[in-house]
C-alpha cells in the first residue's frame, strides 16, 4: 500500500496517498518495437568504446566516482551553498508528519510556479473540505536539502498537489515611453494633367 501524507484542516484529519502524475499517463505514448525475420522481438545493447564489450540494455548507470575513481552513493555526497558553506539537512520529509493546511494562496501566487512535480490525491472529504481554495504549505518528499512550495487544490478532474518553486516574471515592456508626433505630411502642388493629344 502507498505510503500517506496526512493533512490537518480545520481540526480534521486527512489522509491520501499522493500518485505523481507523468506526462504519458495524460497524453498515452507509442512504442516502436523492432523483430526479427521469426517475429522475435530484438532486443537493444551497446557497444563499450574498444567495440570489445556488448553491453544489455540497463547495463548502464549515470553516477559520481572520487578522484580516485571510487564510487560514490548520492547519500554520501553533500550539498554546499554558492559561498561554499556546507548546507546541512534541514527539511524532514512531509510523510514524517501532519501538515497542517493554514495558509491560503491566490490564484496568480499560484501560476507563478515553475513546477517540478505534480501528485494526483483521493480522498473525497478532503477534496470538498477545500472547496475553491488554494492552501500552500512546505514540501519536501524525500527530506534533506530538497524542498518545494506545495500547493493543494481541488479540481473537477480530482484532487492535486503541485510541488515547485516561485518564479519571478517581470513586466516585459519599453525601457523609456515615447510618444509619436503627428506630423503633417508636406502637400504637393497639383499638376494639371497632361493631354497627349498637345504632343
Amino acid at each position: 500500500m502507498a505510503k500517506e501524507l496526512l493533512f490537518k484542516l480545520s481540526g480534521t484529519d486527512y489522509g491520501a496517498a499522493p500518485v505523481k502524475l507523468e506526462r504519458k499517463k495524460i497524453y498515452g505514448w507509442t512504442d516502436i518495437v523492432a523483430t526479427d525475420r521469426s517475429g522475435n522481438v530484438c532486443g537493444s545493447a551497446y557497444l563499450s568504446p574498444d567495440d570489445a564489450l556488448i553491453i544489455p540494455s540497463g547495463g548502464l548507470k549515470q553516477g559520481t566516482v572520487s578522484e580516485d575513481g571510487r564510487w560514490v552513493e548520492k547519500s554520501e555526497l553533500t550539498a554546499y551553498s554558492e559561498d561554499g558553506q556546507e548546507v546541512l539537512p534541514n527539511y524532514a520529509s512531509s510523510f514524517d508528519a501532519p501538515i497542517d493546511l493554514k495558509q491560503k494562496a491566490t490564484t496568480e501566487e499560484f501560476l507563478d510556479n515553475d513546477w517540478e512535480s505534480v501528485y494526483q490525491l483521493v480522498n473525497a472529504d478532503l477534496a470538498a473540505a477545500i472547496g475553491d481554495d488554494i492552501y500552500k504549505f512546505d514540501f519536501s518528499y524525500r527530506g534533506g536539502t530538497n524542498h518545494n512550495d506545495g500547493y493543494l487544490m481541488a479540481t473537477p478532474a480530482g484532487l492535486f498537489l503541485f510541488a515547485g518553486d516561485k518564479q519571478e516574471f517581470p513586466l516585459v515592456s519599453l525601457a523609456e515611453e515615447t510618444t509619436i508626433d503627428d506630423t503633417e505630411e508636406p502637400v504637393e502642388e497639383e499638376i494639371d494633367g497632361l493631354d497627349f493629344s498637345m504632343f
